[in-house]
């Protein structure tokens, strides 16, 4: 005889599962739609939310728990504490409506749950990427942008491509993170056919990022490179080291590069630390907290230094933004989190077997933690929307294969 209670016991588990179907393949439309534009990912970011909350909601899902939790509230309550001695409390509160982007973690923690729905998850990114990828390197030969009808900015006989995004900074930060998890599976090779197809996503994406001439992107990549080939094999890292360093003598050699980055002289003293020096103005008289999230461009014509600007709205710095935002406390909780993370990722790829197809997962997500850091040091790449999320769905990806990897050896 049936139990009272089995037909709804059957009932809420089908809901479960229904719900957990929607998440999965709200990750699916996230990876497909995060290269091209807000509108279009928070699709797939709302499809994951709604699946995961549903699936808490039947019981189909646990809260996972994550060593980045602790810093991430710490880095929060930094940001709070610093609108409480804010030097315009209106302006922080309204940027901390903002500070949604950092729910794509924990979203995607709870969403992603395993390493085979991430590899999925790659590798439709990846394709996306890509096609994006040649639509920018038709935009750097052509000069125009025919999503968005207009004509783009000319360096060096060629021309400075945006992808799907409305300025070439944003697309240089995205396909950053493509191109870095892209080069992964190059440096942990698994089965050749798949590396022949990363192989030519990488080149597509590379030229792409070139295409963005997005210095700071660049810096980043080469950054992300090198510590690849550091802690690679012998053969991979020359591997890593001859081809990385070809490439670098061959861009660099090119006209269009060279009057990017001009001379020595004019990098030292450019727009950019012109914007650094004044952050530390700000930063020097609230050193604790702060002058309060999103306050630079309101404190700039009080505390800048001398000289020419293409943009006010922040430092063009990661780490001087969190110092003028929300002071040390902000900075010690953002330092925190990157610890935490690079010690979890590393600790767990260091584990990994060599042919264990989780390996090119998390050095991905390592190599595109440390391009976006790298290139943070002339970049706010985490007031970028579309770079933000996208590098948080990253994290949270790497994060969740390094939990499965600690369960595996344990």
């Amino acid at each position: 005889m049936i139990e009272p209670t089995a037909q709804p016991m059957a009932w809420k588990i089908r809901a479960g599962d229904h719900a957990s179907r929607v998440a999965r393949w709200g990750v699916f439309v996230f990876a497909a739609l995060a290269p091209v534009s807000i509108v279009a990912y928070e699709v797939g970011w709302g499809l994951a939310g709604l699946g995961v909350l549903a699936a808490f909601v039947f019981g189909a899902f646990r809260y996972r728990r994550t060593p980045l939790d602790l810093p991430l509230a710490l880095f929060v309550a930094a940001e709070l504490i610093s609108i409480v001695f804010s030097q315009d409390r209106a302006q922080s509160l309204r940027s901390l409506r903002g500070e949604w982007i950092l729910l794509t973690f924990p979203l995607f923690v709870q969403a992603i749950r395993d390493s085979r729905q991430l590899r999925r998850a790659y590798a439709i990114l990846g394709v996306s990427a890509t096609v994006i990828a040649g639509y920018a390197i038709a935009q750097t030969l052509g000069g125009y942008d025919p999503w968005r009808h207009k004509a783009l900015e000319p360096v060096g006989g060629v021309f400075i491509a945006t992808g799907f995004f409305n300025h070439h900074l944003t697309y240089g930060g995205s396909v950053l993170i493509t191109a870095l998890l892209a080069a992964a599976p190059l440096l942990v090779p698994g089965r050749a056919r798949s590396t022949a197809r990363w192989a030519g996503a990488l080149a597509i994406q590379t030229a792409a990022l070139v295409g963005s001439f997005a210095r700071t992107a660049w810096i980043g990549f080469v950054a992300a490179f090198a510590v690849a080939a550091l802690t690679a094999r012998r053969r991979v890292r020359r591997a890593v080291l001859l081809a990385g360093g070809a490439a670098i003598v061959v861009a660099a050699l090119l006209p269009p590069v060279q009057a990017r980055f001009g001379s020595l002289d004019e990098l030292l003293n450019s727009p950019r630390t012109r914007l650094w020096q004044t952050a530390l103005r700000i930063w020097r008289d609230h050193p604790l907290t702060g002058a309060g999230l999103g306050t630079y461009a309101g404190l700039f014509p009080r505390y800048k230094v001398p000289g020419v600007y293409h943009a006010t709205n922040n430092a063009h710095c990661e780490a001087l933004n969190i110092l003028t935002g929300s002071g040390l406390l902000g900075l010690a909780a953002f330092v925190f989190l990157w610890y935490r993370f690079f010690r979890t990722a590393a600790g767990a790829y260091r584990r990994c077997a060599a042919g264990d197809p989780r390996r090119p997962l998390l050095l991905g997500g390592l190599l595109a933690a440390v391009g976006i850091l790298v290139g943070g040091m002339g970049q706010c790449f985490l007031l970028d929307e579309e770079v933000a999320v996208l590098l948080w769905f990253v994290l949270a990806g790497t994060l969740v294969v390094a939990r499965e990897e600690h369960a595996r050896s344990i």
